[in-house]
C-alpha cells in the first residue's frame, strides 16, 4: 500500500527551533501550509506544556501535543490530558538526596511548575511564572510527584543515570541529550514508558492514522523511538550521528530551515515521494 503523509510529528529544540531557541519562520509557515492541505501536525518535545502552548499559538496549531518527552499527552494545547506519567517517589527522593549531597542542581517539574536548586547569586522564590528557585533539590518534592527531572552538571549526568539504571531499573525512562559534536548536554529522567515513540503510537491510534502515513522530524536520540514508529524519518543536518543513521533522509540544519525543507519535500510539493507501508 502506498499513501501520502497524513501526520507530521515534529520536535522543537534543535529541530523546529533555531539555535537561539526562536521558532523558524520558514518551518512554521510550511507547517501551516501542510495543515491547510489536510495534514495533522503535532509538536513532540521534552519541554513542558507552558512553552509548548506558546509555540503552538505562534504557529496556530490546535492539534494534540506530546510534551515532557511523552510523559504528558494532551488532546490540544489547552487540553484535555490524554495521558500523564509521574516519576515514582522513591526514585525522585533518591535523586534529590544524591544531588543535594553532591551539589548538583536539578530542574524538577511538578505539574506545570519547575523548581531549580539555587545557583550562586540567585535569590530564592519565584524567578518567573512557573519557575521557582529553591535552596535544596528535595524541597521540590513537597509539591508532589515530578513529571520530569533535568540535570546539566557534567558529573551529575553520569552519576544520576547510573543510579536510575542500577537501583531503579524499569522504574524510569532516562535520556541523555547531546550537542551536535556528540558531547553530553543534559540528562532527562521520566517515568517508565514516557518516550516519544509510545506517545506517538497513542496519538496516531486516537487520530485513526496508520503509522505508514506518519513523518517524524528530529535531531536527538530521544527522537529515535518516534523514528522507529514513523513511515518517514527526517533527521536534521545538526542531528547526532545515530539519529542520522536511523533516518530516511537528512535535511538541512535547524538554522537552515530543515523542517520547511522536509515538509516541502514530502508533503507540499506536487508529486512528493510516497510513504512505503
Amino acid at each position: 500500500m502506498r499513501s501520502r503523509v497524513a501526520l507530521i510529528a515534529v520536535d522543537l529544540d534543535g529541530t523546529l527551533l533555531r539555535s537561539d531557541s526562536s521558532l523558524s519562520p520558514e518551518g512554521g509557515h510550511a507547517l501551516v501550509a501542510a495543515v491547510r492541505q489536510g495534514a495533522r501536525v503535532i509538536l513532540t518535545t521534552t519541554r513542558n506544556i507552558d512553552s509548548v502552548r506558546r509555540f503552538a499559538a505562534e504557529i496556530g496549531l490546535t492539534e494534540p501535543v506530546i510534551c515532557t518527552n511523552g510523559a504528558m499527552i494532551l488532546g490540544s494545547p489547552g487540553g484535555p490530558v490524554w495521558r500523564r506519567r509521574l516519576i515514582p517517589a522513591p526514585l525522585t527522593e533518591a535523586l534529590a538526596a544524591v544531588a543535594d549531597a553532591e551539589g548538583y542542581s536539578l530542574i524538577t517539574t511538578v505539574g506545570e511548575v519547575s523548581y531549580i536548586r539555587r545557583q550562586e547569586g540567585q535569590s530564592l522564590g519565584e524567578m518567573q511564572p512557573g519557575r521557582w528557585v529553591i535552596a535544596r533539590n528535595a524541597e521540590a518534592l513537597a509539591a508532589g510527584d515530578p513529571i520530569r527531572i533535568l540535570n546539566y552538571d557534567p558529573e551529575g549526568i553520569l552519576h544520576l543515570r547510573r543510579i536510575c539504571e542500577s537501583q531503579f531499573a524499569g522504574q524510569a525512562h532516562v535520556e541523555t541529550y547531546f550537542r551536535p559534536d556528540g558531547s553530553a548536554k543534559s540528562l532527562g529522567v521520566f517515568a517508565a514508558g514516557a518516550d516519544k515513540g509510545t506517545a506517538l503510537r497513542l496519538v496516531s491510534k486516537r487520530l485513526g492514522i496508520d503509522r505508514s502515513r506518519v513523518m517524524a522530524i528530529g535531531d536527538n536520540p530521544n527522537d529515535l523511538p518516534m523514528f522507529a514508529f514513523a513511515g518517514i524519518r527526517v533527521a536534521m543536518g545538526n542531528a547526532t550521528r545515530d539519529v542520522k543513521a536511523a533516518a530516511t533522509v537528512v535535511a538541512p540544519t535547524n538554522d537552515d530551515a530543515g523542517v520547511a525543507w522536509a515538509v516541502r519535500r514530502y508533503v507540499l510539493r506536487e508529486g512528493a515521494p510516497d510513504v512505503q507501508a
